[in-house]
């Protein structure tokens, strides 16, 4: 055998992904406020694209009478897209910043529970260790630290008892206990005081379990009294300081909306939020003139062509996402007509193929996107459940999808005697007496996922 090096040419075919690809794959899986996200961030860097602007000098945005006429189809609109509103502060029409009346965000547990020190007439030793404790608590405001603990870093002769007494005596209520027993213990006033603080502390497991009988005789009272008792005790909370927690969730926005006018269904994509852009021609004018430096012109035709490439994404997701979610929606005319428990057996080939693109295209359009319907607002990805139905026969035939399967197992607990809920077995037979073979496995399955416990936690005495 030889060694040695040698020069050999040859063909080969293969697809390489141009940037001005890329990027348009980008922008076809971003919701549309991480769009309008992604725009301000090539504002920022690219001086040649600019927002489109009114005469007045008001960003553009579509009248109302603009965004009823692109409600009939979502395809009839400019190629950039329609504008977002403008994003100036209201002010009413004696000059008063509207803005103004809404509540400022409130403060974390730690700053409240210092304003009451401030306030409190304790002595500078007990000030300095309750401050300590402040600092100390986790978000649900429970101290796990011990007396031991404290005391070991501040002495012996420090006093931590009456700083950590202090501290619990605070507002909310319940603030530096050890766990959520004694936050719900520290919460209990009235003259039922011991008999609560006894479920409490020894039967919330047996509750939780719907074991009423038992708790009952354990406690020497009818289940009657139990149920008055336990019905104190939901007014209880475990860990007072999660009402505190900054971190609001954020409110979700639709990307596609379906409406009814005129009987029938209009679907269009709303990408009101997103500005109308344009490039500067001013830059373009600079990059056209003979006059200007070549280094210049170079550096302005690669960011007015970063400017164009990113326009036309964003056209492209706006056609690409409207197209799916039209075939989409189509072939679930019973999830507009009745919500999740109207959605049927669906692939994301099926609507692939109707479309005319690749699967993948159908998975990125739809990734991270919400419909708003009469029903509220849903994932789009929702409405694909796979192709073939639950409870088919044994050739495939008939089924529904598993979120109407979910739904209709919701509705039939929902609708049940409570003193004689349905077992797993008997909701088979329900799904048997209308046409579904359902395993029993399966509704177990299903009543997991939904958070539904089992007939015996179920049960009311």
């Amino acid at each position: 055998m030889e060694l040695g090096v040698t020069l050999r040419q040859g063909m080969d075919q293969r697809q390489l992904l141009l940037p001005k690809m890329l990027q348009a794959i980008e922008v076809l899986q971003l919701p549309t406020l991480d769009l309008v996200a992604r725009i301000d961030a090539e504002l920022a860097t690219n001086e040649t694209l600019e927002v489109l602007t009114r005469e007045d000098g008001s960003d553009a945005a579509p009248r109302p009478e603009d965004r009823a006429t692109a409600a009939e189809r979502y395809d009839d609109v400019d190629v950039y897209g329609r504008g977002a509103p403008g994003h100036g502060r209201q002010v009413d029409g004696d000059g008063e910043d509207r803005f103004a009346w809404i509540e400022a965000p409130g403060l974390s547990l730690q700053n409240v529970l210092l304003e009451q020190l401030a306030e409190s007439s304790a002595v500078d030793t007990v000030r300095e260790i309750a401050s300590f404790v402040i600092g100390s608590l986790d978000a649900n405001g429970h101290l796990r630290l011990t007396i031991e603990e404290l005391t070991a870093i501040f002495g012996e002769a420090a006093p931590v008892e009456a700083a950590v007494e202090l501290v619990r005596s605070f507002e909310p209520i319940g603030i530096a206990c050890s766990g959520p027993r004694e936050s719900m213990i520290a919460q209990i006033r009235g003259p039922r005081r011991e008999l609560l603080a006894r479920i409490v502390e020894h039967h919330l497991e047996d509750l939780a379990m719907n074991r009423w009988p038992k708790v009952a005789r354990d406690l020497g009272i009818s289940v009657e009294a139990l149920k008055e008792a336990a019905a104190e005790l939901r007014h209880l909370d475990p860990c007072p300081g999660r009402s505190f927690e900054t971190n609001a969730e954020v409110a979700l926005e639709a990307d596609v909306v379906v409406r009814r006018e005129d009987g029938e269904w209009q679907i269009y994509v709303d990408d009101a939020r997103v500005p109308l852009l344009q490039v500067s021609s001013s830059y373009e004018a600079m990059a056209r003139n003979p006059a200007t430096e070549t280094k210049v012109k170079r550096y302005l035709k690669g960011k007015i062509a970063s400017a164009r490439d990113l326009m036309l994404a964003i056209a492209q997701r706006r056609e690409t996402l409207g197209r799916v979610a039209r075939a989409s929606l189509e072939r679930q005319r019973g999830f507009l007509e009745r919500g999740l428990a109207g959605i049927v057996p669906l692939g994301m080939q099926e609507v692939a193929d109707a479309v005319g693109v690749h699967l993948s295209t159908v998975s990125r359009a739809i990734a991270g996107k919400h419909v708003q319907t009469d029903f509220g607002i849903f994932p789009l990805r929702c409405l694909f459940d796979g192709g073939k139905g639950v409870g088919s026969d044994a050739r495939g035939h008939g089924g529904e999808s598993r979120t109407s399967i979910r739904e209709q197992l919701r509705a039939m607990v929902d609708g049940e005697d409570p003193k004689q809920p349905l077992s797993d077995e008997q909701l088979v037979q329900e799904f048997a007496k209308r046409g579904l073979d359902v395993a029993r496995r399966t509704i177990a399955k299903y009543r997991n996922e939904l958070g539904i416990p089992s007939s015996f936690r179920r049960r009311s005495y």
